[in-house]
């Protein structure tokens, strides 16, 4: 038994063209999940940046084992990360380039997603 016996085989043709030019418009369609994901990454490695894992230097005496009256002073500045200035300095600054990278490339989908450019061209 046959379903489409007499079904003309351009008919069939037209189907498939008409669902080729739905199927283009689906980044069209997932513009607002497209949004929400580049703000998440933007706003995670944002938070990167501003607050480094480690924490920062509280200030610029570092605190000494002996009990004498001189004051070391410590290499870091305040406010700086305190990985920096550790043995994983290599780590750390491959970690805020990559955070650099991500903010960039999410910020700049943002920004087009924003000014309505066809995202399909």
């Amino acid at each position: 038994m046959e379903i489409n016996a007499e079904a003309n085989p351009q008919e069939s043709s037209e189907w498939f063209v008409k669902y080729l030019n739905r199927q283009g418009d689906w980044l069209e369609k997932t513009r607002g999940n497209l949004m929400v994901a580049a703000t998440v990454i933007a706003g995670m490695s944002f938070q990167v940046i501003v607050n480094p894992p480690g924490g920062v230097w509280q200030s610029d005496n570092c605190p000494s084992g002996n009990q004498t009256n001189v004051v070391p002073v410590c290499k870091a500045k305040a406010g700086t990360s305190v990985l920096e200035y550790s043995l994983k300095r290599v780590l750390y600054l491959g970690m805020i380039v990559s955070s650099t990278v991500s903010f960039s490339a999410s910020m700049s989908l943002l920004l087009l997603i924003i000014s309505g450019l066809r995202l399909r061209y």
